[in-house]
């Protein structure tokens, strides 16, 4: 459409914008710019299920991130890398499909979130799924994201899940997803051994309708704002500057990192962080680019038996040309995956209802703990098991440090600043152990490589924590959504608290993580709102 006057403008072509572009144009009643700074989704790597690891390894469809100095992390800087893409995160993410934790989801009801619980979101998880596995009452059959259960080709997920309930942490359950506690095989959005992002799932057949405008390689750098009310947005595309005008909406799509950056430079924010950055005031908002909050990964690595370990076949040129062409024929195998075969949901302690910690199987072993550059498995034949804690209560922040709005936002992490953190992942390591020691996985591992036997102390494995733990890649929370002002920026419908014709709809509006994965909760935000908007809510 040859226009620069929308009725609604999307700034993020990711999990949660391209589900709310493809919904707003869907009745075709209303013109629709969708704009992604990142390129289209044609990276060859980004179908590949398994490409994940080359995609980050290439940066070209990523942006990325890296933390302050964090001195509970041993001043690393922690790499955080997002979606720059057509898809956003949803094209360069590990697929892992969790639909989250249901007493989390009821907390943030009861924290000033109503219509945020888990009966709530439950429809959504269902609309935007298709799964033919599971329960009806549970599982969704004819959403537009593709999910597939991992099919098993070696004993290795099997022990994995056997051997945390012989160890009395969690049952081994049908379907992870059916209320977000004990373990069973992954599930993945993968659709015939091809990445379901939501380019797929959304803009494929979206952008074929004459109302929707998908443009990429626009980097927009503020949100025009008139007498409080959003009124279009200032980008840059090819070089040029240009505005585009909104007669109803913006929603902003950016995700954690990028909303709250856009928000700042667009004059909305912390009073103290505009003025050092340059920006005039235009609206006061305290908790902008405040509450970050992410996951410490923390993985155990084993030597294996051969036969459970994938890594000579991803580690050498000819094993990768032997699974590349199983792939490319059959659309099956090690490639169709994201080499994490079985993961459980598990309480801290067995006495407890609630799921507060994540642990998983990865069927190879790298040394770079998810840092950037090349990811290279072992040598050796190896496994890796990994574990987080669900709920992080520390908190972080993300704020902008100029104007300028390709500058990256400054980036706090302050993982382990809540004592809570660390005995939590410290008791999940100690977990992983056990199942390791636990028959038959016991039967399946040689011995511990990373850190090993001498890390056999709380302050060995604490020390171990804070040297080597990474990000899980789940960042949100900086937009968080409340009923009050003061300690949020959006209300339950997404609309910027004293902006009119302004939502958000991406990971930043989650109060808490109440999702290990993050994938699933952003496609139903992005859902969400549009169906806010449509309902005049």
């Amino acid at each position: 459409m040859n226009t620069d006057t929308y009725d609604y403008i999307v700034v993020g072509a990711g999990s949660g914008g391209a589900a709310a572009a493809a919904r707003l144009s869907e009745s075709g009643k209303h013109s629709v710019l969708l704009l992604e700074a990142g390129p289209p989704d044609k990276n060859i790597w980004t179908r590949i299920p398994l490409g994940v690891a080359k995609v980050l390894e290439q940066a070209k469809v990523t942006r990325s991130f890296f933390t302050e100095p964090d001195p509970n992390m041993d001043n690393r800087k922690i790499y955080w890398p997002r979606g720059w893409v057509v898809g956003g995160s949803s094209t360069v993410n590990g697929m892992i499909w969790v639909h989250g934790t249901p007493r989390e989801y009821d907390l943030w009801a009861e924290d000033g979130c109503p219509g945020w619980a888990y009966k709530d979101l439950q429809p959504w998880f269902k609309k935007i799924e298709s799964f033919q596995g599971g329960d009806d009452a549970t599982r969704g059959r004819k959403g537009p994201v593709t999910i597939t259960e991992y099919k098993p080709v070696d004993g290795m997920p099997d022990a994995f899940l056997d051997s945390i309930q012989q160890a009395g942490i969690a049952p081994r359950v049908k379907d992870y997803n059916a209320r977000g506690f004990g373990g069973s095989y992954l599930q993945f959005n993968t659709r015939n051994g091809v990445r379901c992002n939501t380019r797929m799932a959304y803009l494929d057949e979206a952008t074929q309708r004459p109302n929707l405008t998908l443009l990429t390689g626009a980097m927009v750098g503020r949100v025009v704002i008139e007498n409080k009310r959003a009124v279009g947005v200032a980008a840059k595309v090819d070089g040029k500057d240009v505005q585009f005008k909104a007669r109803r909406e913006v929603i902003l799509s950016g995700g954690a990192f990028n909303s709250p950056q856009l928000l700042e430079l667009s004059g909305i924010g912390r009073r103290d962080v505009l003025a050092a950055a340059g920006v005039p005031l235009l609206h006061e908002l305290q908790m902008v680019g405040e509450n970050l909050s992410e996951h410490v990964y923390s993985p155990l690595m084993y030597r294996s038996r051969a036969e459970v370990s994938w890594n000579s076949g991803l580690g050498s040129p000819m094993g990768q040309a032997k699974l590349g062409l199983q792939w490319l024929t059959t659309r099956k195998g090690p490639m169709a995956t994201s080499s994490i075969t079985a993961q459980a949901f598990v309480p801290l302690t067995p006495d407890r209802k609630d799921a507060e910690i994540k642990l998983q199987v990865q069927q190879l072993s790298i040394s770079n703990n998810r840092g950037a550059g090349k990811l290279k498995p072992d040598t050796f034949p190896g496994v890796t098991l990994a574990s987080f804690q669900i709920r992080p209560r520390s908190r972080g922040s993300c704020h902008i440090a100029s104007s300028n709005p390709t500058a990256d936002p400054i980036l706090f992490s302050r993982h382990f600043t809540h004592d809570d953190d660390i005995h939590h992942c410290l008791t999940a390591l100690r977990m992983s152990r056990r199942i390791a020691e636990t028959g038959p996985m016991a039967r399946l591992l040689e011995e511990e490589v990373r850190p090993g036997g001498k890390a056999a102390s709380d302050e060995d494995l604490i020390a171990y924590l804070r040297a080597t733990g990474a990000t899980a890649w789940h960042p949100l929370g900086t937009c968080r959504i409340g009923s009050d002002a003061s300690q949020s920026v959006v209300d339950p419908q997404l609309r910027v608290h004293g902006i009119q014709g302004l939502r958000i709809a991406d990971a930043s509006v989650m109060p808490t993580i109440a999702s290990t994965n993050t994938n699933a909760i952003s496609i139903a935000i992005g859902e969400r709102v549009a169906d806010f908007i449509q309902r005049g809510a």
